[in-house]
């Protein structure tokens, strides 16, 4: 199997502490500054729950779809 071709360093204090063989996508996901949240209880209680697209409201931590203009008004 052939290695992705993007390899990005995570460093913490200064020290390489993994290096994750990625693809284009993800690097710029990685490399844009994300905010990074374990939603592993969440999608444990309800696969549903949370899913590319959503918004995510740090205040309230809620994940919500954006709303939807209408172009017919």
């Amino acid at each position: 199997m052939e290695t992705p071709p993007i390899k990005l360093a995570f460093i913490i204090d200064n020290e390489v502490a993994d290096i994750l063989h990625t693809d284009e996508r993800l690097a710029a996901i990685f490399l844009s500054n994300p905010t990074i949240i374990d939603i592993t209880d969440n999608l444990n209680n309800n696969p549903a729950s949370i899913a590319p697209g959503m918004i995510y409201n740090p205040e309230t931590k809620e994940y919500i779809f954006p709303q939807q203009e209408d172009n017919n008004v």
